[in-house]
């Protein structure tokens, strides 16, 4: 070892660490990547043999970076510069691991069409340096359009094809492909923009390669061609170590390289062309100024040629650090002048030394030594780590939601394709609006094929307001609560009744012989589970929609009266949108808004029918069985109080239960004659059946109970076969109130559609009945127990036959729906006009419809409150069918069809 080696390695390791992209060099005043120095350790006789230790002491500190030693003694080469060459096959070998340098495209181009002479022109306007580069970038055609019309048979139909092809194509211009070369574009610009060899010279880059070839270069530069093959084999190194994309995005592979390719090259002199090498790297640095990543350390035992002669002379190896500073100072002037020696650093080594300091001794054992560690971010698989964390932190919430809406039967990206669906969950249930197949509503199997009755019917109406845009086209809404407990199917069962009688109407309506008619699209909303989620539903989503669409002439249904459904109420009265409640019967639902009608009597009318119904028969005592009277649930704490009140003469009592029906006293709890009492249930019909199970249990005589009469809410039950159809109910009589009585009286003749079915139905009836006949056709193809059984029609088909019937009758007296009064579109043709929301609720004051129902008139007041009602009893309430199973007819207060309708002493109307 020497004196001074410890710096000289130092100096070497320093200049093959890569700066960071953002460090900044003091003395240069640049950041980011340096100049680096041609580094020229000069022997004198004796000196030590340095190199060869380093290049071994690099193999195991570059592992994963290009470098190689050189002897430039032991090249043979024939190429243009051997040395060169060398270091091409030396640093492109696939030693060096994932750091390897993969391509050397500009270096290879050019040496490749050095070495080869260019071929014959094979006809006109051939150009055969197109063939020559085809054959480098491996895309060799067989010789152009024009060839392959060449070799098709003399006279065939092809040849006459292929030729009259090519004439277009030429004609048109599209014949420019034929000189052109794919694959080379980044190479061919390059060439074109680097100065040496003068390359404008040459029209384009096909004129620029044919003088590179071997029959063209005599008439070059020599010089200049060297030059451009150094600066060809710098631009590939400075490509795979570039750290941008597009000059602003950052590439990654780059910012992993950070260390320099180191070049070790010994015994450099004259003869075997090393400095002639660095004097061509020298000058090509100088005139091109462009940095590139090649670190090359030289010696030998000559001294250099007077041109690389640097004027500071060489420094000892112990001052090496000094000495770079000071050729760091030099630089920018040198360069500037093109100075021969610009990027020169001349270093003397001594001859070996015993006497050294134990720095100089231990000089390989820097456990340091090696490039310095990728930035973080750079770092293979931490990017695409954190990625893919940032993506799954980001999609998170998304997949949590989608799979809360796939839980809750909810549609997450197809409700986004289509503005007529809008879903959310609230509570763990799928709520909002839809009108289409993309998003159906609950889980029961008759209510989801009633919703898609309704919107096939929905599909049917656009696609002929489509065809006749003149014709009126109008829009309901209809709102309930759609996901019911699975325990439930007699609730749900309801909902789907009100959606058949929807459908009817729409089959009516959306006849396509017809013109007159107005087209009826209706919306399906779902408020939740006992219409839990109304007022959300009405105030996010249904209010949204309706002012976005005229055409929407207000909403209807509402199927509970709870806290929630009045809010909603209240919310459209807000927002001047007319709602009609179908089912409700809580008293004030009135004053919750000024466009809010009912199409049922109220809580007070029901209890006037009970009261005129025990007076009827006599009834000495009306016992009011209800569950907790809960504010929220306003039908059933309303129908309670007003009952109390009206049974006037009559005693009454209480029976409630707390947590559940069972706990409450059987009927035969004494051996007391009751039969002339009124057991009175007010609550849902999801309890009713257990009811009846608990107070008719270990009744050995019947004929003592008292009658049991149940509210309106048990015509779900009494709809739904399932419940009905039970063994431990066999034998128990059942009266309840009926709020649509004349369609379930209409009885078998109304289901098979015969006109007639209830003496003074007129027309109104008829047309239901012959639309619910044709209904149950698409019905009877559910399961049976999901199917519609009863001998009768539901009471609340008939309910939303009349409700959507009402609205479109209010529609149709303003003069603005129809084609006739409307504007005229852009091709002239009429375009129907939407009504006006306020004049539709204005009709609802001023008309009087006829429906299936009964007469619908709301002159007097908001609440229909004098409809008609009915208590309709059933002797056998586990009979489906025969005498015992049918609804007949008990009491019944109010208007039925007209004034001289016929009727018995009870009020109920002749039947037969």
């Amino acid at each position: 070892m020497f004196e001074g080696a410890h710096a000289l390695v130092d100096l070497v390791r320093t200049l093959y660490r890569r700066p960071g992209l953002s460090r900044r060099d003091p003395e240069l005043r640049i950041r980011g990547d340096v100049p680096l120095p041609l580094v020229c350790l000069l022997r004198k006789p004796g000196s030590a043999k340095f190199l060869p230790r380093l290049g071994a002491q690099l193999d195991v500190e570059l592992r994963q970076v290009p470098h190689a030693y050189l002897d430039a003694n032991a090249v043979r080469n024939p190429a243009v510069l051997p040395l060169l060459e060398e270091l091409h096959d030396r640093l492109g070998a696939d030693a060096f691991g994932r750091g390897h340098l993969k391509h050397f495209d500009h270096y290879r181009l050019a040496t490749w069409l050095t070495e080869r002479s260019l071929p014959r022109a094979e006809g006109k306007g051939d150009r055969p340096i197109v063939r020559l580069l085809r054959d480098w970038t491996g895309q060799r055609g067989p010789g152009g359009a024009d060839a392959a019309v060449d070799h098709v048979p003399a006279g065939g139909w092809s040849k006459v094809a292929l030729s009259v092809l090519w004439w277009i194509l030429r004609y048109f211009g599209f014949r420019w492909g034929r000189h052109r070369v794919p694959g080379l574009g980044r190479e061919s610009r390059w060439f074109m923009r680097q100065p040496f060899m003068v390359p404008r010279h040459s029209a384009d880059f096909l004129g620029f390669a044919e003088r590179l070839t071997r029959d063209r270069l005599g008439s070059e530069n020599p010089e200049q061609l060297k030059k451009l093959l150094v600066h060809a084999f710098l631009q590939d190194l400075r490509e795979a170590y570039r750290r941008r994309k597009l000059r602003f995005l950052p590439r990654r592979r780059g910012w992993r390289r950070t260390a320099y390719v180191t070049v070790l090259l010994d015994n450099v002199t004259e003869a075997n062309g090393g400095w002639e090498l660095l004097r061509l790297i020298n000058e090509v640095r100088n005139e091109t100024g462009d940095l590139d990543p090649l670190l090359i350390i030289t010696a030998s035992d000559e001294r250099p040629p007077p041109a690389a002669e640097s004027v500071a002379g060489a420094e000892p190896a112990a001052r090496a650090t000094r000495a770079w500073s000071t050729w760091k100072h030099r630089l920018p002037g040198r360069r500037q002048m093109l100075a021969g020696d610009a990027r020169y650093l001349f270093i003397d080594l001594p001859k070996p030394s015993v006497a050294i300091t134990p720095e100089d001794a231990g000089v390989w054992e820097d456990r340091q030594a090696g490039p310095v560690t990728p930035p973080w971010i750079a770092r293979r698989g931490v990017l695409e780590l954190a990625v893919a964390a940032l993506l799954v932190v980001s999609l998170a919430p998304t997949a949590v939601q989608v799979n809360e809406y796939w839980g809750a039967h909810c549609s997450f990206f197809r409700a986004g394709l289509s503005s007529g669906v809008a879903t959310k969950v609230v509570d763990g249930q799928c709520v909002g609006y839809s009108d289409n197949a993309r998003q159906v509503f609950g889980e029961n199997e008759r209510l989801r094929q009633a919703q898609l009755l309704v919107f096939a019917e929905n599909a049917k109406a656009e696609e002929l307001h489509r065809a006749n845009p003149g014709r009126a086209y109008v829009s309901l809404v209809y709102l309930a609560g759609l996901t019911n407990n699975e325990h439930s199917p007699a609730t749900a069962h309801a909902v789907a009744e009100e959606l058949e009688g929807v459908v009817i109407r729409q089959r009516e309506q959306n006849d396509p012989s017809s013109s007159v008619k107005p087209l009826l699209r209706v919306v399906v909303a779902n408020g939740g589970t006992g219409m839990s989620a109304a007022d959300v539903v009405t105030r996010d989503m249904l209010v949204p929609l309706i002012e976005g669409d005229p055409r929407i002439l207000g909403v209807l249904g509402f199927d509970r009266s709870v806290a929630q459904t009045e809010q909603a109420i209240a919310e459209l009265g807000a927002h001047g949108i007319s709602a009609l409640g179908t089912t409700l019967t809580a008293v004030g639902l009135a004053e919750r808004s000024p466009l809010y009608f009912q199409l049922v009597p109220d809580n007070t009318q029901q209890a006037e029918l009970l009261a005129g119904y025990a007076r009827y028969v006599g009834a000495p005592k009306v016992t009011i069985y209800h569950p907790p009277l809960d504010p929220g649930n306003s039908y059933v704490s309303t129908l309670v109080e007003v009952v109390r009140q009206r049974l006037a003469g009559i005693e009454v009592a209480s029976q409630g239960w707390t947590t559940s029906v069972g706990s409450l006293p059987s009927l035969c709890r004494d051996s007391a004659d009751r039969s002339s009492e009124i057991v009175f249930y007010a609550g849902r019909e999801t309890e009713f059946g257990d009811f009846l199970r608990t107070v008719r249990s270990n009744c050995a005589e019947p004929r003592k109970l008292p009658r049991i009469v149940a509210d309106d809410a048990v015509s779900r039950f009494v709809a739904h076969a399932p419940d009905r159809n039970r063994s431990e109910l066999n034998g128990i009589p059942v009266s309840y109130v009926g709020m649509g009585s004349p369609v379930v009286l209409g009885g078998q003749a109304c289901v098979d559609g015969r006109p007639g079915a209830l003496p003074g139905g007129g027309p109104a009836l008829d047309a239901f009945c012959a639309g619910y006949a044709d209904l149950l056709r698409d019905l009877r193809k559910l399961p049976p127990e999901e199917a519609p059984t009863t001998p009768w029609a539901g009471e609340r088909v008939g309910g939303l036959y009349d409700a959507a019937g009402f609205f479109l009758d209010a529609a149709r007296r303003l003069p603005l729906l129809g084609g006739g009064a409307g504007a005229s579109g852009a091709s002239g043709a009429s375009v129907a006009v939407a009504p006006n929301r306020a004049a539709v609720a204005q009709q609802f004051r001023e008309m009087t419809f006829q429906g299936a129902t009964g007469e619908i008139s709301f002159a007097r007041s908001r609440i229909a409150n004098d409809r008609s009602l009915a208590i309709l009893t059933i002797a056998n309430i586990s009979r489906l069918d025969g005498p015992d199973g049918v609804p007949t007819c008990a009491y019944l207060v109010g208007k039925l069809y007209s004034e001289n309708a016929p009727r018995e002493a009870n009020g109920c109307p002749v039947v037969g």
